[in-house]
């Protein structure tokens, strides 16, 4: 019989002491993160998105896992609540969450070359609509109530014009999902919508045969890009290892088929972006009530 003595127990117990306690620093260190996804994405095709995680997780080694908003203004509470580290959103989210010195600007998507994006209005082809003020009276598609491409360039554009939405137009249907705007002009469940362009074209790639039911009516912008972004609690390792996936994407086969899917060429790092121009809207716009 293999006899231990109660010195060599001893050692054995303090090893095993420091392997559990070194195990648990490695759970701590690895613990979950939540990327937030808005409607700023095509919730529609959430395989995509779930390709986009499972990439990120490949490329980083970390534990992550999606979350879901219904609308902008649960994004920005759960960011505020320490419910999400990483989130893709409007630039008008980003704009209302920069008081709170909580969360940075981690990575932008480049489309055309640029980090910018453009409202549009779009209506079914072959309908009678050719500007914005040709929707008077009719029913109307907004994503969000806080999205920048989505509501505010609309408003902003009518009351420049003179005009208050909320008696412009006969209805306002909020989907709280760009994709499901583009659907709600194709099923003729409403006259027209405005939309984000980087959306729309993504909806294009994945539905082409749709794309001639549908005309862009108006093009407002440039506006600087949605997007990711990071609570600044999340420890830099994992801020750097989920920036650089971010920004090789572009470099291997499953990267592109992701980035083609959601229509962006690649990410960069927000370079001196600035995000004023949305704020001057919502500035405009702030004392300016309307029926939600």
């Amino acid at each position: 019989m293999l006899l231990i003595s109660a010195q060599k127990l001893t050692i054995l117990f303090q090893k095993m002491t420091i392997f559990i306690l070194l195990l648990s620093l490695n759970l701590v260190a690895g613990e979950q993160i939540t990327l937030g996804i808005t409607g700023v994405a095509l919730k529609k095709d959430i395989s995509t998105l779930i390709e986009l995680k499972n990439y990120l997780i490949k490329k980083t080694n970390l534990d992550i896992k999606l979350k879901f908003a219904k609308s902008y203004s649960s994004m920005r509470h759960l960011i505020l609540d320490g419910d999400v580290n990483v989130a893709y959103i409007c630039g008008a989210t980003y704009v209302d969450l920069l008081p709170s010195k909580l969360i940075k600007l981690m990575v932008l998507p480049i489309v055309d070359k640029k980090p910018s994006y453009y409202s549009l209005i779009i209506a079914k082809n072959g309908t009678k609509y050719k500007k914005i003020d040709d929707f008077k009276n009719s029913i109307f598609a907004m994503s969000d109530p806080e999205s920048n491409s989505g509501s505010l360039v609309t408003r902003y554009k009518l009351d420049k014009k003179g005009y208050k939405d909320n008696h412009f137009f006969k209805k306002i249907i909020y989907t709280y999902d760009h994709g499901e705007s583009i659907t709600a002009v194709i099923d003729g469940y409403t006259d027209g919508a405005s939309v984000d362009s980087v959306v729309y074209f993504a909806f294009l790639k994945n539905y082409p045969k749709l794309a001639k039911k549908l005309k862009i009516v108006e093009k407002f912008g440039p506006y600087p890009i949605p997007p990711f972004v990071v609570r600044k609690s999340l420890p830099k390792q994992e801020q750097l290892k989920l920036t650089n996936a971010f920004l090789n994407m572009q470099k291997d086969k499953k990267g592109r088929k992701i980035l083609n899917a959601l229509a962006i060429q690649r990410f960069s790092l927000p370079n001196n972006l600035s995000y004023e121009k949305i704020r001057e809207i919502k500035k405009y716009l702030a004392n300016f009530k309307y029926d939600k």
